[in-house]
Order: C-alpha cells, then sequence, then structure tokens
C-alpha cells in the first residue's frame, strides 16, 4: 500500500474520530450557550428564594427529610446544625437520620438535636446509600407517616437556609422531582478541591441549568433532590449502586418523568483536599457498574414510543465524555491534525476545541471564583492524568458498588 493511500487512511479514520468527539462538544456549548442566556435572563426557577408568593404555613407543603448516614460522627452535627437554621416551617418538616450500618456516635449525636429522629439500621450485606433509601421510604410507609414530598441530603453536607423553600416552590409549580444546586463547600482551599470545583460547577450547575432552560430533564446529583410522594409511588426507589442518583434519573426520563432544577436550592459538601484522598473517591465512582448502552437502548425505546426529545437529550447526555477524557481527546486530536497537515480536520479539531473552551469558561464567566483558583489551575494537566489514570485502574478492580465507603477529607 502506498504512502498516498495511508495518508488518506489515516486522515479519514482522524476525521471520523473528530466527528464522534464533536457530537458531544457541539451538545455542550449549545447547552452553555443555553446557561449563560438564562442566567443573563436571571435564571429558570419558578421563584427567587424569599420571593415566593405569600403563603400560609399550613399551605406549604409536608416535607420528609431523609439523610443516610454511614459512620459520620465527624459531620453529622454541621449538618444538622444547618438543617436548624432552615427557613422552612418547622411543623411542615419531619427529619430522618438513617444510622446504615454505624460503629460509631454517628446516632447518639444526631439523637441530641430537636426534632430529629434517628433511624437505625444493621444490614451488613446491603450497606449502601441506595438500600438505606429504599429501607427507609419502606419504613414511612409501614409507619403511616404521610407526606408530600420526601427530600434527600447527604450527611456530610451543609444545606443552605433558603434551600427547601426554595424545592418546594418547584413542587407547588408542578414538579414531581426537583434537583438543587450541589455545590463544593471547600472550593479553594487546595488545588485538588479547585479543580473538583471547576468539574462540579460545571457538571451540577452550568449544564443543570442550560439543560432546564432549553426544556429537558436535568440529571438527580445525590444531594439535595425532592420527590413527590405520588412519584415515589409511581416509581419505587430501586436504585442501589455507588450512582443510585444517576440510575433512578435515568429510570425515571425512561419512565416519561422529569427532573426540574432549582439552582435556589444550594446544598455544599466538601471535597477532598489532597490528590491522596481524592484516589479511593474517583476509584469507586470510576469502578461503579456502567448501564450507559443498556440505558441508552432504553432511552431510545422511550423516545419512540413516547415521540419525545426528552429521552434522546438524555442518550447524548449519558454517552458525553467526561471532562478530564473530553479535554484530552480534543489535543489528541488537535496535535494528530496539524501533524496529519489536513485543513478539514484542523478545522473540526479547532472548533471541537472552541466548543470544549466555552464550556469550560463558562464556570468562570458565571462565578466569578477568587484569584487564586487560577493559581490552582497550574495543576490541571496534573489533574488530566490523573484521572485518565484512574479510568485506566478502575477498569481492573472489582465491583464494590454496593458498599459504603467514606472518602477521606481534611478537617
Amino acid at each position: 500500500m502506498s504512502g498516498a493511500t495511508w495518508l488518506m487512511l489515516e486522515r479519514g479514520a482522524l476525521l471520523a474520530l473528530e466527528i464522534a468527539l464533536a457530537i458531544p462538544a457541539l451538545y455542550l456549548a449549545v447547552v452553555t450557550l443555553a446557561a449563560l442566556w438564562a442566567s443573563w435572563r436571571g435564571g429558570v426557577t419558578r421563584a427567587e428564594p424569599g420571593a415566593e408568593p405569600p403563603l400560609a404555613i399550613s399551605e406549604w407543603p409536608r416535607l420528609v427529610m431523609l439523610i443516610p448516614a454511614h459512620n459520620e460522627e465527624r459531620l453529622i452535627e454541621r449538618l444538622l446544625a444547618s438543617v436548624s437554621r432552615l427557613s422552612y416551617p418547622r411543623d411542615r418538616l419531619a427529619v430522618y437520620v438513617i444510622a446504615d450500618n454505624c460503629t460509631d456516635a454517628t446516632a447518639a449525636l444526631a439523637s441530641a438535636f430537636a426534632g430529629v429522629r434517628v433511624l437505625p439500621r444493621t444490614d451488613p450485606e446491603h450497606a449502601s446509600k441506595g438500600f438505606a433509601l429504599e429501607w427507609a421510604l419502606d419504613w414511612l410507609i409501614a409507619h403511616n407517616i404521610t407526606y408530600d414530598a420526601c427530600v434527600m441530603f447527604d450527611a456530610d453536607s451543609t444545606i443552605a437556609p433558603d434551600c427547601l423553600r426554595a424545592l418546594a416552590v418547584e413542587y407547588l409549580h408542578g414538579a414531581d422531582a426537583v434537583q438543587g444546586q450541589y455545590i463544593v463547600l471547600n472550593a479553594f482551599d487546595s488545588p485538588p478541591t479547585s479543580l473538583r470545583w471547576l468539574a462540579l460547577t460545571l457538571m451540577n450547575h452550568v449544564r443543570q441549568l442550560g439543560r432546564a432552560t432549553l426544556g429537558a430533564s436535568c440529571s438527580l446529583m445525590g444531594n439535595g433532590m425532592l420527590f413527590s410522594a405520588a412519584l415515589l409511588e409511581r416509581r419505587p426507589w430501586q436504585a442501589f449502586g455507588q450512582t443510585e442518583d444517576y440510575q433512578y434519573y435515568l429510570d425515571l426520563v425512561a419512565h416519561g418523568e422529569s427532573v426540574r432544577y432549582a439552582a435556589g436550592a444550594v446544598v455544599k459538601a466538601d471535597m477532598p483536599a489532597t490528590f491522596a484522598q481524592m484516589r479511593p473517591q474517583d476509584l469507586r465512582w470510576e469502578s461503579a457498574e456502567s448501564p450507559m448502552y443498556v440505558s441508552a437502548l432504553r432511552l431510545l425505546r422511550a423516545a419512540a414510543q413516547r415521540r419525545s426529545a426528552i429521552p434522546l437529550e438524555a442518550i447524548i447526555e449519558l454517552l458525553t465524555p467526561p471532562l478530564s477524557l473530553l479535554v484530552g481527546f480534543t489535543c489528541v486530536l488537535l496535535v494528530a491534525a496539524v501533524a496529519l497537515g489536513w485543513p478539514l480536520t484542523l478545522i473540526v479539531a479547532l472548533v471541537i476545541l472552541a466548543c470544549v473552551a466555552l464550556y469550560i469558561s463558562s464556570a468562570l464567566l458565571l462565578e466569578r471564583p477568587p484569584l487564586r483558583f487560577y493559581g490552582h489551575l497550574a495543576y490541571a494537566p496534573f489533574y488530566l492524568c490523573w484521572k485518565l489514570w484512574v479510568k485506566l485502574v478502575a477498569v481492573r478492580l472489582p465491583n464494590r458498588s454496593h458498599e459504603w465507603v467514606r472518602t477521606s477529607r481534611v478537617g
């Protein structure tokens, strides 16, 4: 085979790879522009926190708050202190801490807070957040606890005072599932937390805001979620892996449900402050079972049966590479396009690069991080290599998706 033929084959292969990456890159660009437009227009939530329609206390929905906790004695008090500062009517809220397979003082510390009921659970064979939530929801039914909606928060979080009101406003405007704005608490304490802040701001806010603006369903992020009692009756909780929130979101979309985004419902959680502390968390996330292709087929069938574009959008979102892979692939394709010297592949690579740059810069435009964040960006190449290494290692690890594994944190 001649050199010219090889060159044509190489250029054709590169173009095919670029087209495959251009689809999610263009998708992110559209979502980003929608998010920037929504931010300029003032958001897409039904009301800003503190500006809700005047309601009597009896008109606010009755909420049940579930807090799954496994050996969280170091942080449970901080969360419950933030619960005590919520602006939501106290007699419309019942708080339950699920002390799941705890061997520390989590239950005792939580019991000391007024208005908090602890539900001890011991089941080592089914020890995970998903199983804990399913058990608690069944417990509520067995004990005839009635409520309008259930809200779920992680035990290592802090909840903004207006968070429940913002979630409830969406419920009052007809939403059966709502996701709040889940962001990083210790955002700029170290290079790892700054880079995690960037990734989660893009995933948990920019994409959520843009997708909501476009009329798509938002994803569930596992923290700061609201579900109506009617929805939980129609679609009982049946998600048990490390990505139980995303599993439930995919199930909802496949059955014609939709998740609304409430940017005013802010919940924050600590992230690992060092790369050594990040390792167990990243490996756990990446080694969790991935229902990607099965879920894509389910969503495709749902789109055809319901003649709806929402499942199709969910497929694109599902197949969009993580930020680390997106940036890595973009750089590789750009270098390859320059090396092969074909203007078409170079143009396509530059378009992909522009889309990715727009997506990343949107977090900076919307959130205006402090100057020290930009110094932490010097660690981005190392972080990118780290994430790529984690993905390679994770595929060789045994599946431990049904285990509680706490992430090490400073403090």
